[in-house]
């Protein structure tokens, strides 16, 4: 198999409303091994990639995927589709109490990416969606690959790219005008990275094979989920 990632760079395509549905995935998805050191392992079972989060894992934490928007409520032993979008999610923006769904991406004159264009929401963190049809345009933009913990501290991603080909994505982390990586002991292409209320770090990734050999990765495999143990890692 090629390592190329085909649908990376393919532009996504808005597609109509299909409509919501509820289906419980009901395998146990989480993997506490000493594997991961630091950081808890989630999978959302039978999909490839997951694209954004918003929530928290000890009570309602919601994960975008390729097409749809997955929930948990307990921690990520089980899941929830609570919407098929037809087309991907870059990012999940709550204002007040209402969270939105972006569904593409926008880069300013600086080169900074952005997520945009709102045309759906939730009022009980995503567990059901609804259609959005304001001024969704413009309102409602959230910075993407950067998130930012309650004392200041800034996680990035850092993506990876050499003469064509995906290599695993870095995180770093800024803190008081010092910039550092962080140790993450997983390889794959990093579609979000998110902080929650007790400044714990999510990053929301495709479930790449890995290539040790040139440092390059197969996508896609699953849609994984990796949560740091403790706040500001």
């Amino acid at each position: 198999m090629s390592n190329r990632v085909c649908n990376r760079f393919l532009p996504i395509v808005l597609i109509a409303l299909l409509g919501i549905s509820c289906e419980e995935k009901e395998e146990m998805t989480v993997d506490d091994s000493d594997t991961y050191e630091g950081w808890i392992k989630l999978t959302i079972p039978d999909e490839r990639e997951a694209f954004a989060v918003f929530g928290d894992i000890d009570h309602t934490l919601t994960v975008t995927t390729w097409t749809e928007s997955y929930f948990t409520r307990d921690g990520g032993n089980t899941w929830k589709m609570s919407h098929a979008f037809q087309g991907s999610v870059v990012g999940l923006l709550m204002k007040n109490d209402t969270l939105f769904a972006l569904h593409a991406t926008r880069t300013d004159s600086l080169g900074n990416k952005s997520a945009a264009l709102a045309q759906h929401y939730s009022l009980d963190t995503g567990q059901t969606w609804h259609s959005y049809h304001d001024d969704y345009t413009t309102q409602y933009i959230k910075p993407m690959d950067t998130d930012t913990t309650s004392q200041g501290i800034v996680y990035k991603l850092r993506k990876n790219v050499t003469d064509n080909y995906i290599n695993p994505s870095g995180l770093l982390r800024s803190d008081r005008g010092l910039t550092s990586s962080v140790d993450v002991p997983f390889k794959h292409y990093f579609h979000d990275v998110y902080v929650d209320q007790n400044d714990r770090v999510y990053v929301a990734v495709a479930g790449d094979r890995h290539n040790p050999e040139d440092n390059t990765l197969v996508c896609c495999y699953d849609a994984l989920l990796y949560v740091s143990r403790q706040p500001n890692p």
